[in-house]
């Protein structure tokens, strides 16, 4: 990628600027109530690299700033900042769209959507899952997706170069709330800094980010935002994960997860050729809904011959031989399958990506630690810093936390007790009947055995969301499909189609 400095500053410009941007802070924090930190100082809001870059589109070059925003977890939180990574068109309308795009973890810095999938320029890593030392080159990022909305990188407190508190003042952001209205208020005064109040916002998490992305809406809806959101992407959805999560004794589990098993044994060849990913899928979750769930639920009373029947049936879709069905009660959950599907070829499958294998150590028997498709992650990680460094020349770029460890658990908002719940789609539910310009769209890889595309499926069966009013699609990868270049370019389209979907006002340019 090749990029043009701005016209250098003086130190006068400098200070104008500056005077210019917590000037905008300051003002829309008086107009908006933001919410209220402990005495002492934040760290000061910082441009860290504000430079033109050529790509996606040499025609039209994009402003990226970089910078750091003093942000609050909530009422008496200690201080911290979160960084942000923008790239905005010469002279946007006040009414462009904005993308606020994040990554999961918790912990995670938007190293992966950004050279993955929606930055400029992109990291582009083999196509073959066997291939995983093989370097990754540079592609442009999505020229239509610039043509049409500009997009801001999340990288919450504790992430790239944004710091949080350590210790036990770490804990307000360690939770749901604290940790969306953190991201919550970066976006409100992104907005405002760049005269943006008036733009449609979308907000797009993957993984941990999809349930950071909806938890959001409350927070901007408390920033005065509400109005703004215009759609929740949600890459990885993790919602309904407490149902869909492998917990033994939950039958929901097993059915649920029955049409990724099924397309990965496909994959493998370790089903009756020929079959599809496509037809193989349906065929799970029809058998999952009509014949499988019941039966599990029916438990003891089920018959020797019913249990046969089932057993052969799940031996057919899955590749699990009969007789393990029969010896486990008809169940196997998502890490054993893992290890148990190739086993006679002495190999173990990823957790985020099935196609990718390692050999299995004699010892494994039901759960193996690692997964053979980190190679992804690892790629965009790398990516990420030598993008900063060589592109950017942003300083001390070695320093940027593709993936930050925090110390001590993560509270989900609920109380931890066998009778807590987490009704985070109940939350899109509710802002989509106030606001009825709030659409929802889902995308999941088909080889993902974390967040499933059965649990998507599920997720939206449970939820009394127009259908109008969302879409859910299944990509061909893993969790992180955008890996896939005809997932990656499938995606990037329907994310445009999805944009100038919007009803309440036509996109603008």
């Amino acid at each position: 990628m090749t990029f043009t400095p701005l016209q250098p500053f003086g130190r006068k410009q400098k200070s104008s600027l500056r005077l210019r941007v917590l000037t905008g802070i300051a003002l829309v924090a008086a107009s908006t109530g933001p919410l209220q930190t402990r005495a002492g100082e934040p760290p000061a809001e910082r441009v860290l690299i504000d430079v033109r870059v050529s790509k996606p589109d040499p025609a039209h070059p994009v402003r990226a700033e970089l910078g750091l925003v003093p942000v609050s977890a909530g009422a008496d939180s200690p201080p911290a900042n979160a960084g942000y990574l923008s790239y905005t068109r010469k002279n946007a309308a006040p009414d462009r769209p904005v993308i606020f795009a994040f990554n999961g973890g918790p912990g995670a810095s938007a190293a992966y959507l950004h050279m993955g999938l929606l930055g400029p320029e992109l990291a582009h890593v083999a196509q073959d899952p066997a291939d995983t030392g093989g370097k990754s080159s540079s592609i442009p990022g999505p020229r239509r997706i610039y043509d049409l909305a500009d997009v801001v990188f999340i990288d919450p407190p504790g992430t790239g170069f944004s710091q949080r508190p350590t210790g036990p003042e770490a804990a307000a952001y360690s939770t749901v709330g604290g940790d969306a209205n953190a991201a919550a208020d970066l976006v409100r005064q992104w907005l405002s800094v760049h005269k943006r109040l008036a733009a449609p916002v979308y907000i797009l998490g993957e993984s941990y980010g999809t349930i950071r992305a909806v938890a959001m809406l409350d927070a901007l809806e408390k920033q005065g935002l509400a109005a703004n959101v215009r759609g929740v992407v949600l890459l990885g959805q993790a919602l309904n994960m407490i149902e869909t999560s492998q917990r033994p004794d939950n039958v929901v589990t097993y059915a649920v997860s029955l049409p990724t098993l099924a397309a990965i044994a496909c994959y493998h060849g370790m089903v009756k050729a020929p079959c599809t990913a496509e037809s193989v899928t349906e065929e799970a979750a029809s058998f999952a809904r009509e014949d499988y769930l019941p039966a599990l639920y029916r438990g003891r009373d089920l018959s020797l011959s019913e249990r046969t029947r089932l057993a052969a049936r799940l031996a057919e879709l899955t590749g699990i031989p009969a007789a393990f069905y029969l010896a486990n009660d008809l169940r196997i959950s998502k890490e054993r399958f893992r290890v148990e599907l190739l086993r006679e070829k002495g190999k173990v499958m990823g957790r985020y990506d099935a196609r990718y294998l390692a050999d299995r150590p004699a010892n494994v028997t039901t759960m193996m630690p690692g997964d053979p498709s980190s190679s992804i992650s690892d790629a965009f990680g790398k990516a990420m810093t030598g993008y900063l460094a060589n592109t950017l020349k942003a300083p001390n770029a070695d320093a940027y936390k593709v993936i930050a460890r925090f110390e001590g658990g993560w509270s989900y908002g609920s109380e931890d007790s066998p009778f807590a719940d987490w009704p985070f789609m109940a939350t899109v539910e509710r802002h989509a009947a106030a606001n009825a310009c709030l659409r929802l769209f889902v995308g999941t890889g088909i080889y993902d055995t974390t967040t499933t595309i059965g649990a998507a499926d599920y997720l939206f069966a449970q939820s009394n969301l127009p259908r109008d009013r969302y879409r859910n699609e299944r990509y061909v990868g893993g969790h992180v499909f955008y890996s896939d270049d005809g997932s990656r370019a499938r995606f990037q389209s329907d994310l445009v189609d999805f944009i100038k979907a919007d009803s309440c006002q036509g996109a603008s340019k």
